[in-house]
């Protein structure tokens, strides 16, 4: 009897726990035996992850976090390294979370451990050295985004275009005027999304200067309404004594997702978000701030002219990006006050992201992944 295949799988955070369950429940579609072992959150292990370290505990924004917390993801890489070295797993495949999984990779090809990258990290976009790591110790990507493939082929690397997974995760059937009419605080007609971010350092530095463009939207717009979603983790109680006495500010528990579905504009902070809201045809302003010392350790990395995900899928600025000393309330206001102020504007962005949405493949990333892996691993 053949014995159960055996995977090290790593996501180390939230959002690539999210792929990685429904990766790991497709394997077992294939190989119903399969055993994960790794780092995950609840929803992997709730797909029967056995856990070694949880992706709360892992998860980091920053290369100055990073640092801060260098002892320990050594412990835990150094753990993952030793089992990968006595060959405890058949295949390695790891999500995202490019600053330790690389490392991993690098354990798994001298150990002669097939290693597979799925939702791979934006090498094209920073620190393009790394490249070279992915040539030397990943045998497979699985790609997410539609230029990638190409870009990663042409430097020999074995590069699949699966899709996007977040496609499978979004719910395209929500009432938007139903949520809408929700959502609104009393009084209000018009929506605006407000996405901060969901960790400590984003809601310190994003809040307050976006608290401050609230203002200034509401005295131009009295009709604006203004929905601030928490994510589950977060104290919702911090956030309210941020904002303070403002009744046209609805402050909800999670459900960022309904705020981009009903939204007639949002204003969110660059990463994923930017994406998801694009799938659900959200015109957006794009907005960050980090740590100076951050923001110049980054900016000598970055070799792209866009930071959010919908203007590099199109090519072109199709949401206005307001980065750094540019976040400002007036520069944030004033974009917003201009888009909502043009309902044709609007119908135009919610066209263009929808044209991203399209470029993004169909559903079923992850069950086209777990062919590519279990098709690979069983020629062994």
């Amino acid at each position: 009897m053949t014995a159960a295949m055996k995977f090290l799988i790593i996501a180390g955070e939230e959002s690539g726990e999210i792929y990685g369950a429904r990766l790991m429940r497709e394997i077992k579609m294939v190989m119903p035996d399969a055993e994960f072992h790794g780092v995950g959150g609840d929803r992997m292990v709730a797909e029967g992850l056995h856990i070694i370290q949880h992706c709360r505990d892992m998860a980091s924004i920053g290369l100055v976090q990073m640092l801060e917390k260098i002892g320990y993801f050594l412990r835990v890489f150094l753990d993952i390294r030793a089992r990968v070295k006595q060959r405890e797993y058949d295949a390695i495949i790891l999500i995202d979370y490019p600053d330790f999984n690389l490392r991993v990779a690098r354990a798994g090809h001298m150990a002669g451990v097939p290693v597979f990258y799925y939702v791979c990290p934006q090498f094209w976009a920073w620190r393009q050295y790394r490249i070279k790591a992915v040539q030397k110790w990943v045998d497979t990507m699985m790609v997410i985004l539609p230029f990638e493939e190409t870009f990663y082929k042409g430097r020999g690397i074995d590069a699949r275009f699966i899709g996007h997974p977040m496609l499978d995760e979004i719910d395209f059937a929500k009432d938007r005027p139903a949520l809408k009419r929700e959502l609104l605080p009393p009084g209000c007609a018009t929506m605006v999304g407000i996405l901060p971010g969901s960790r400590k350092s984003e809601i310190g530095h994003n809040l307050p200067t976006l608290i401050e463009s609230i203002d200034i939207i509401k005295r131009e717009r009295p009709d604006a309404g203004f929905v601030l979603p928490v994510a589950h983790h977060m104290s919702e109680e911090k956030i309210r004594g941020m904002v303070g006495q403002r009744p046209y500010v609805n402050i909800v528990k999670g459900r960022s997702h309904d705020v981009m579905a009903a939204c007639d504009l949002l204003i969110t902070k660059s990463g994923t978000s930017t994406l998801e809201a694009a799938i659900y045809g959200a015109p957006m302003v794009i907005v960050y701030r980090t740590s100076t010392l951050n923001y110049h350790l980054v900016m000598q990395l970055v070799t792209i002219s866009f930071g959010g995900l919908p203007n590099l899928i199109a090519g072109r600025e199709i949401a206005k990006e307001l980065y750094q000393m540019n976040f400002t309330p007036e520069a944030v206001s004033g974009e917003a006050l201009a888009l909502l102020s043009s309902p044709e504007r609007l119908r135009e962005k919610r066209a263009e992201m929808d044209a991203v949405r399209h470029q993004l493949g169909d559903t079923g990333a992850a069950k086209r992944a777990a062919a590519i892996i279990t098709s690979r691993l069983n020629r062994h």
